[in-house]
């Protein structure tokens, strides 16, 4: 619901919530004054909206005011309308019967409503309806006949209604449409025949429209469209095609779409695309190829469409995508390649996107992302990668992409990143690296030094896989003392713990002991201790006779409480076998 200057427009909602948009509907009307005299089973408000529901209210309600300009019948038990049903009341502009048992209208039924601007039938029960149904409302410029059981349009239906700017047929089921039914409309600019079971249009159907506008065909069962269907729409800026079962499309079908800005063609059966189908289309801003079979994608198929802003092809089954293919698309701000079979990307994959800001490359099967795919995406401010097959990425391979806010590596092979892979990217301010393999190591200290600057850039909790004792620790909550790499096995020394090492917090789960010299370091969680860490004095008579006993113990510290340890170690060469 909208208001506009005092008047009320009502456009599609009914099927959304009905309860709470009557609320809304008497909230809104309630700002128009107070309540004038008003039939008993209804609410009037101010001289404007007169507001009628509930099953008690069986015929259109007598003494409407008659300066009322709304009139809604909601939820009522009204099964007919006669000749003249709501009398004269002519300053009536708009007219809603919204779920009601309606099933029949007579001839004139709207008859005395001269200045009637919108009437919304919705959720009845009609299964026909005739042209002498609809007279008397010449000035009608918006009609909503949707949900309900009307099967078939008749001849010279809309006769009746030739100032007619919108039409709203959805949900109705409507097989087959007759050539000539919107003869009448030469005028209409908003056409919706979504959600029935039309399988096919007459060539002719649009011939009356010159000045549509917008046409949604969506949800049919649409199979195949013949070559002039769109012909007479030079004027068409919307077309959804969605959700038919269209596997093919003639040659030059959008030939004479010079205007169009909007073409959906989600939810098909397109195998294949010829290069030049789009070709004619020179003012498209928004191309949807979503949730189709498509398993490749011609070179030549985006030239003419200098104005693309917006192109998705999720969905899909694209193995590949041809180098050079969107050379021609420099408008071209957002890219959605999501859901497919890519498992690698040429060099030049997206040469010519200089104004690219969003890039979709998630749930597929990339195992590498070479530098060069990325290199002339300078604008790119979202990038995801998602759910591919990512065990490494190069150092540099985000380099150029100083724009950057959000990144998603989530649920790749990742084990660590390079050091410095975010370096520079000030206005990264979003992260997803949850569902990777980390290996909290030493290689991985920048990466959880650059996420404690701001814990708030990770998208979702991520979590070590290793080593052991640090499995299931959270990237945000270790501490970077905690990411230590194997001793080099040729190194003679033991390097002792930095100073400070307890300043950084641990997780709850995982307790660090050590002495202040770093000669033992042992981790434990709640329930046991599992890696310990020792380095024996440099003085023990390493090359004495006879096997070398250790033995000491210590008062170890921790943030979670102390524990004393004695360690015993035996070292003793292994005999030589006698060959």
């Amino acid at each position: 619901m909208a208001l506009d200057g005092g008047s009320t427009r009502l456009t599609g909602w009914w099927r959304v919530s009905e309860p709470l948009l009557w609320r809304c509907l008497l909230a809104a009307a309630w700002l128009t004054g107070p309540a004038w005299t008003c039939p008993a089973p209804c609410q009037c408000f101010g001289a404007m909206t007169v507001f009628c529901a509930g099953e008690a209210i069986p015929d259109v309600p007598q003494g409407i005011p008659p300066n009322a300009t709304r009139l809604v019948l909601a939820e009522t038990s009204v099964q007919s309308l006669g000749s003249w049903a709501f009398g004269n009341s002519s300053a009536l502009s708009v007219l809603l019967l919204l779920k009601t048992p309606l099933h029949s209208l007579a001839e004139e039924a709207f008859a005395g409503l001269p200045n009637l601007q919108e009437l919304v039938i919705s959720g009845s029960n009609l299964s026909s309806l005739t042209q002498e149904g609809l007279a008397g409302l010449a000035n009608l410029s918006r009609l909503s006949l949707k949900f309900s059981p009307l099967a078939a349009l008749e001849k010279g239906l809309f006769s009746s209604t030739p100032g007619l700017k919108s039409l709203h047929l959805q949900g109705n089921p409507v097989e087959s449409l007759p050539p000539d039914i919107f003869h009448p409309l030469q005028e209409l600019e908003t056409l919706h025949l979504t959600q029935s079971p039309l399988e096919g249009l007459p060539e002719e159907t649009f011939e009356p429209l010159p000045f549509l506008r917008v046409l949604h065909l969506s949800d049919n069962r649409l199979s195949r469209l013949l070559p002039k269907t769109f012909l007479p729409l030079e004027q068409l800026q919307e077309l959804f095609l969605d959700g038919n079962r269209l596997s093919e499309l003639p040659r030059g079908i959008f030939s004479h779409l010079s205007q169009l800005r909007r073409l959906h063609l989600r939810h098909n059966a397109f195998q294949q695309l010829c290069p030049t189908t789009f070709s004619s289309l020179a003012s498209l801003g928004h191309l949807a190829l979503d949730h189709n079979q498509l398993a490749g994608l011609p070179d030549g198929l985006f030239q003419g469409m200098p104005n693309l802003t917006h192109l998705s092809v999720t969905h899909n089954h694209l193995q590949t995508v041809p180098e050079g293919l969107f050379a021609n698309l420099s408008r071209l701000s957002s890219l959605g390649l999501s859901h497919n079979l890519l498992c690698s990307l040429p060099a030049g994959a997206f040469r010519g996107l200089s104004a690219l800001t969003e890039l979709h490359l998630d749930h597929n099967c990339l195992s590498r992302l070479q530098t060069e795919v990325l290199a002339n995406l300078s604008g790119l401010e979202v990038l995801s990668l998602a759910h591919n097959n990512l065990s490494v990425l190069q150092s540099d391979a985000f380099a150029n992409l100083t724009r950057l806010a959000v990144v998603d590596l989530a649920h790749n092979h990742l084990a660590s990143l390079p050091e410095g892979t975010f370096d520079g990217h000030h206005l990264l301010s979003h992260v997803g690296l949850e569902g990777n393999p980390w290996a909290c190591d030493c290689r991985l200290a920048g990466l959880v030094s650059w996420l404690h600057e701001d814990r708030w850039r990770l998208k979702a909790d991520a979590f070590c896989s290793r080593p052991d004792y640090l499995e299931e620790a959270s990237l945000q909550d270790i501490g970077e003392e905690q990411l230590v790499c194997p001793p080099d096995p040729e190194a003679a020394l033991c390097r002792a713990q930095a100073p400070g090492a307890f300043r950084s917090t641990w997780p709850p789960s995982q307790c660090p002991y050590l002495d202040p010299a770093g000669a033992i370091r042992l981790t434990c969680r709640a329930d046991r201790c599992h890696h310990l860490r020792l380095c024996l004095p440099l003085d023990l008579p390493w090359g004495g006779p006879g096997p070398l006993n250790f033995s000491r113990e210590w008062a170890l510290e921790s943030p979670c409480r102390a524990r004393r340890v004695h360690l015993t170690v035996t070292v003793q060469e292994e005999e030589e076998e006698p060959p």
